[in-house]
């Protein structure tokens, strides 16, 4: 081989040893990352103000807690751990947004045993999601697992129905829908005897459906399911977002014409390799404030 040609390899090879490190560095950071987001569990604060809303619940902190995925990859102890944190934000009320396991209703009992602890003064209330009605390889399909651990856990679940909560003689409305995908939403028993002066919150586990939703029949809605895309490029764009209008409810507030969304990214995985990137889990916390205007920001 000639002096020439040495020459010219020498600066190829660098250049590749150079790519090649770069490469797994990259990689290296970006599953340390994901190692990180999935464990990582923040706790991401609204302020939803509106006229609607009587003075008597000003301050009012609400706790939503939304797909859990109790299963072979999150175990009983970390939903008590799950439990502990949302105790110790002593919230006024606490919402729970469906799909509390992944893998088969098997595991709702030893979910809602946990739930069974949260504590909060205007109650606890929970929807049912798509995974609750079983999965496509469980011997169990069907909501009844999720019904019964629900009521041995003390926890109302509103399938298409709702409840007049009530504080020095005012009172709001929390409402849930069946799920959107699996069964079929109703929102007439929700609004019944409201009228337009009325502070209405719905929880609906498929944030898809904000979009059925007639403009202002509902204050507020929440949600979860999307995972906030759980697999993201740094966080702006899902590469998987279970939604018929693509990134539009992956996470965070979202406003249509009918109403103003809240989707949480949830709290437990749903893939084979239980890894989030850049969609860290969540519990969301919203505080209701009376004030002139409608208003929902971080």
């Amino acid at each position: 081989m000639s002096l020439r040609s040495q020459a010219t390899r020498r600066p190829r090879l660098k250049i590749w040893l150079l790519t090649g490190a770069v490469v797994f560095t990259a990689a290296i950071a970006v599953s340390a990352c994901g190692f990180v987001d999935t464990y990582r569990l923040e706790v991401k604060e609204y302020t939803c103000e509106s006229p609607e809303l009587p003075a008597e619940f000003d301050g009012t902190r609400i706790v939503l807690v939304t797909d859990i995925h109790r299963g072979a990859s999150y175990s009983e102890e970390r939903v008590g751990r799950l439990v502990d944190r949302v105790n110790a934000l002593e919230p006024d009320l606490v919402l729970l947004g469906g799909d509390y396991v992944y893998g088969g209703t098997k595991y709702e009992a030893s979910c809602f045993a946990e739930l069974a602890r949260l504590q909060a003064p205007l109650g606890r209330f929970a929807v049912l999601g798509n995974h609750d009605y079983g999965d496509d390889d469980s011997d169990d399909p069907g909501p009844d697992s999720a019904i019964e651990a629900a009521s041995d856990a003390g926890i109302p679940l509103l399938r298409n129905q709702a409840v007049w909560l009530e504080k020095d003689g005012a009172r709001i409305r929390v409402g849930g829908v069946a799920d959107y995908s699996e069964d079929r939403p109703k929102l007439a028993p929700i609004v019944a005897d409201t009228d337009a002066r009325d502070f209405v919150l719905l929880m609906s586990h498929n944030p898809d459906y904000a979009e059925d939703l007639p403009p202002g029949a509902v204050d507020l809605m929440l949600s979860g399911h999307t995972h906030g895309g759980q697999v993201t490029l740094f966080g702006s764009w899902g590469i998987l977002v279970p939604s018929k209008y693509g990134q539009k409810y992956r996470t965070g507030i979202v406003t249509n014409e009918a109403t103003t969304v809240i989707v949480s990214n949830g709290v437990g995985t749903s893939t084979l390799l239980p890894i989030r990137l850049f969609a860290p889990a969540q519990i969301v916390v919203i505080t209701l404030r009376s004030g002139p205007t409608t208003s929902v920001h971080p």
